[in-house]
């Protein structure tokens, strides 16, 4: 049930050094305001009561959706959802991080939410945790103390729980380049019957070969969500295909293998069989995205 939210201190910083040294100041009592499209909700169903909500809008580079041919690709926490789908680079190289953030929620919210305050809420069904898996992204976490920089299947710990501290940010998203002759995909199955309800299995996959003519595997991540207490990664799905000629029957026994290494809450038999067809699904996009 939705209520009146409860009255906080709002606070203002303009820069990161700012920013982390009020949520070392106000250990435990405080929160980060990026888009605030689940923040604001849970303040008014009373899940979370601040005394202080620290609002990160004003820091400009926290906004920044960087590419080096190098390094790869870094997302700052401000980054929205549109902002990613609708970047070239992020098209382009990363193509799956793109379908993921189209798949979150409405276009009101991809206008407003981040991809970072995403992986925060720590949501089962989180469209963009899978993708990030299946792309070995990491965090950058930051505090008074320093920095530290996890995985991002290591960052979620359970349902709604992550590692991050009271007095750390989530700073940057840092994705590798993908291999040579790699592609992606994400695929996700809506729970009730529209594009935009809460996602019943979502499937990141990565899958690079060693060249178009002979489609040896050399390589394929597959990251899950919605059908565990947290997005995981199906390695022993991604194990299975490595070494091996792409063929007729492959993909299908990824997704069996995949099934097996999920953990549904609900609607398990379901879900169960909806991993086998999405897995299958988006290994095949993927493969018809290489280049």
């Amino acid at each position: 049930m939705l209520r009146k939210i409860k009255g906080f201190t709002y606070l203002k910083p303009f820069t990161v050094s700012e920013a982390i040294s009020l949520l070392d100041e106000y250990n435990g009592k405080a929160k980060i305001l990026a888009g605030g499209t689940d923040l604001l909700i849970q303040m008014k169903q009373r899940t979370q009561n601040p005394e202080y909500v620290i609002d990160i809008k004003n820091i400009p580079e926290l906004g920044n959706i960087t590419y080096d041919e190098n390094e790869g690709l870094s997302i700052g926490p401000l980054a929205t959802y549109t902002a990613l789908a609708s970047s070239p680079v992020v098209r382009e190289k990363f193509g799956l991080l793109a379908d993921a953030a189209f798949a979150v929620g409405s276009p009101q919210i991809q206008n407003r939410g981040t991809v970072a305050g995403n992986l925060c809420n720590a949501s089962p069904s989180a469209d963009t945790a899978p993708a990030l898996i299946a792309l070995n992204a990491q965090l950058k976490l930051v505090s008074m103390k320093g920095e530290r920089i996890v995985s991002v299947e290591e960052f979620f710990v359970g349902p709604f729980k992550t590692i991050l501290k009271d007095t750390e940010i989530l700073a940057e998203i840092l994705i590798p380049n993908v291999p040579l002759h790699s592609g992606g995909s994400y695929l996700w199955l809506p729970k009730i019957i529209t594009a935009v309800d809460e996602t019943l299995v979502g499937v990141g996959a990565l899958i690079t070969v060693d060249d178009m003519k002979n489609k040896i595997c050399t390589e394929a991540r597959i990251g899950l969500g919605s059908v565990a207490p947290t997005p995981i990664r199906a390695k022993k799905a991604g194990e299975s295909l490595k070494g091996k000629r792409i063929e007729n029957g492959l993909f299908e026994q990824a997704g069996v293998i995949a099934s097996t290494e999920a953990l549904p809450r609900s609607r398990a038999e379901y879900r169960s069989e909806m991993i086998k067809v999405f897995v299958k699904r988006a290994l095949n996009r993927a493969l018809e995205r290489i280049r």
